[in-house]
């Protein structure tokens, strides 16, 4: 049997995050917002597989970019010619 909440706890949000709120609370499957809510205030982040996983998506993303970089200084280096991207200007 599921203990009964008695407490409540309030804050406010603009609308653009509670937009935000819902769409997570949709994507995680919870039965309501206060239901995510909840959950995710009460869940060490750390523990959490999206966020791990979001977090090596960008650390890869940040070595692929180191590594380009680090290949293009050293073929400068070496007496190369180094060719800036558009993005780069």
């Amino acid at each position: 049997m599921q203990k009964v909440r008695t407490r409540l706890v309030n804050f406010r949000v603009t609308d653009d995050e509670f937009a935000q709120l819902k769409s997570a609370s949709d994507r995680h499957g919870a039965r309501c917002l206060s239901e995510y809510a909840r959950s995710s205030m009460l869940t060490d982040p750390s523990h959490d597989p999206e966020s791990v996983i979001s977090k090596v998506v960008v650390l890869e993303r940040r070595i692929a970019t180191l590594e380009t970089s680090m290949s293009r200084l050293h073929h400068a280096l070496a007496g190369g010619d180094i060719e800036i991207s558009a993005s780069e200007k």
